[in-house]
C-alpha cells in the first residue's frame, strides 16, 4: 500500500469515527490495523515500547490527575459561592455588572482548575439564575457562562497546556507564562464586550437591586472580601507562583494545590468524606478517558507517521505554493474546523504530532505555535455540532434553549478568533512573559 493511499485512508477513517465512534477505541483501532498493514509484525513489536516510552513515561503527566482533583474540590468547597456573592454585590450598581462579575469568577476560578467541566458547571450554576432573576437575556446569560468556563483550559493551571508541552518538546512553565496574557486578554474582551451591549442594549442586562450593592471602600468590603476572596486567590499566586519563579515543579505545585483546596474546604466547613471520595472518582476518571485517548492517538499517529504519511502531507503543503505563513494558517484553519467535530484532546494527540514538524521545519517558534494552538482551541468549545460548553450549560441549566444557547455564543466566538489573530500578529502577547520569567 502506498503512502498516499494509507494518507488518504487514514484521514478517511478518522472523519468517520468523528460521527459518533467512541474516540479512544476507535482511533486506536485504527492505528493497529493501518500498523499492521504498512508495518506488519514489526509494528506490533515496536508498540509496547512506544506506548511506554512516547507517553506513560512522560513524568508532567503526573501533574494532571492532581489539578483534575484541586479543581474538583475547589467547586464541592463552595468557594465559587462566597467568591460570586462578593463580586455581584461590588458591580451591582454598573449596568452589566452581573456578567461582568460572571467573567471575574470565571478567570479566578480558572486559575483554580485547570478544567472547563468543573469551571462552567460551578459558574453557571451560580450565575444563570441571577442572572435569569435580573431579567438579563437569556443569550446574553448563555453566551457569558459558556466563555467564562472555556477559560479554564487555558489560564494556568491548564491541563490542555500540560498535555501538549511533552509532545512538541518545550517547557510546561513556560506554556504557563505565555498562556496568562492571552488569557487575561480573552476575559477583558468579554468584559468589555457586556459593558458595550448593556450600554447600547440596556434592558439585556439590567442593574441589580440598590439595596444589594456594597461600596468597594468600606469597612464591610474588606471583611467580606478578605474572608471570601483572598483564601482562593491566594492559593492561585502560591500554586503559579511557584511555577514561575521555579520554586515547584508543575508536578509539586499540582500537589501544593491539592492540598490547598482540601485546606479550603476545611476553612469553609464544606469538607465531607463522601465528597472527597467522590472527587476522587471523578479525578480517576477525567485521568483515565485522558490517558485512554492519549495512547490510543499515540498508536494513530504512530502508524501514520511510520507508514510516510507525514511526508505526503508536508510534500502536499509544500507544493501549494502558499508560503510559510500560508501553510500556517491552513493548518489553522484545519484545526479549527475540527474543533467543531472532535474534542480538543483527541485535536492536541492527532493533530499536533503530524502538524507540529511540518511549522517547525518552517522556522516558527516552537513555543509560539503551542500557544496560539492552544488559544484557538477555545473555539472547538462554543462551535457547534461538538462543542462540549453548550452541552455543559444545558445539562446544568435545562430551561434554557439551543438557540439562545447559540446565539449567545456567537460573539463570544468572534472574540476568540479576534484574541487568537492578535496572537499571531503579535507574538509578544504568548513571548514576553516567558522571556521575561527566563531572563533573557
Amino acid at each position: 500500500m502506498s503512502p498516499e493511499l494509507t494518507t488518504i485512508l487514514m484521514l478517511l477513517s478518522l472523519f468517520i469515527l468523528l460521527l459518533g465512534f467512541p474516540l479512544a477505541f476507535g482511533i486506536g483501532t485504527m492505528g493497529l490495523l493501518f500498523g499492521y498493514l504498512t508495518g506488519g509484525n514489526a509494528f506490533l513489536y515496536m508498540l509496547p515500547q512506544r506506548v511506554m516510552n512516547g507517553t506513560l513515561s512522560e513524568y508532567i503527566l503526573a501533574a494532571v490527575p492532581l489539578f483534575i482533583f484541586m479543581g474538583a474540590m475547589m467547586q464541592s468547597s463552595g468557594v465559587a459561592e462566597r467568591a460570586f456573592h462578593i463580586l455581584q454585590r461590588w458591580m451591582a450598581d454598573l449596568r452589566g455588572g452581573l456578567g461582568v462579575a460572571t467573567i471575574v469568577l470565571a478567570m479566578i476560578f480558572a486559575a483554580c482548575v485547570g478544567v472547563v467541566g468543573a469551571s462552567e458547571t460551578a459558574i453557571g450554576l451560580l450565575a444563570i439564575p441571577s442572572m435569569l432573576k435580573a431579567r438579563y437575556s437569556k443569550d446574553l446569560a448563555s453566551g457569558v457562562v459558556c466563555a467564562g468556563g472555556t477559560l479554564g483550559i487555558l489560564i494556568p493551571p491548564s491541563v490542555m497546556l500540560i498535555l501538549y508541552a511533552p509532545m512538541a518538546g518545550v517547557s510546561v512553565v513556560d506554556m504557563y507564562a505565555g498562556a496568562f496574557i492571552p488569557g487575561l486578554l480573552l476575559g477583558l474582551s468579554y468584559i468589555v464586550y457586556i459593558l458595550i451591549r448593556a450600554a447600547i442594549w440596556p434592558d439585556v442586562a439590567p442593574n441589580l437591586p440598590k439595596e444589594m450593592a456594597l461600596k468597594f471602600f468600606t469597612r464591610e468590603s474588606f471583611k467580606e472580601g478578605f474572608k471570601y476572596l483572598l483564601p482562593p486567590v491566594g492559593m492561585v499566586f502560591l500554586v503559579l507562583g511557584s511555577l514561575f519563579f521555579g520554586v515547584a515543579s508543575p508536578t509539586e505545585a499540582g500537589a501544593v494545590g491539592s492540598l490547598g483546596a482540601v485546606g479550603l474546604g476545611f476553612l469553609y466547613k464544606t469538607f465531607t468524606w463522601k465528597s472527597f471520595k467522590e472527587n476522587c472518582y471523578l479525578t480517576l476518571r477525567i485521568t483515565a478517558m485522558i490517558i485512554f485517548i492519549a495512547i490510543a492517538s499515540n498508536i494513530f499517529t504512530g502508524a501514520f507517521l511510520n507508514a510516510g504519511c507525514g511526508q505526503v502531507i508536508t510534500d502536499f503543503l509544500m507544493g501549494l505554493g502558499l508560503g510559510r505563513w500560508g501553510i500556517f494558517i491552513v493548518l489553522m484553519i484545519i484545526i479549527i474546523v475540527l474543533g467543531c467535530f472532535i474534542d480538543w484532546i483527541g485535536i492536541l494527540m492527532i493533530m499536533v504530532p503530524i502538524f507540529a514538524p511540518i511549522l517547525f521545519n518552517l522556522q516558527f517558534d516552537p513555543l509560539w505555535v503551542g500557544l496560539v494552538v492552544c488559544v484557538s482551541l477555545q473555539i472547538s468549545f462554543l462551535t457547534p455540532p461538538f462543542a462540549y460548553s453548550i452541552f455543559y450549560l444545558k445539562g446544568i441549566s435545562p430551561e434554557l434553549e439551543l438557540n439562545d444557547i447559540y446565539k449567545g455564543v456567537m460573539p463570544f466566538v468572534g472574540l476568540q478568533l479576534m484574541v487568537t489573530v492578535l496572537c499571531i500578529i503579535f507574538p509578544a502577547l504568548c513571548l514576553w512573559l516567558p522571556k521575561v520569567l527566563s531572563g533573557h
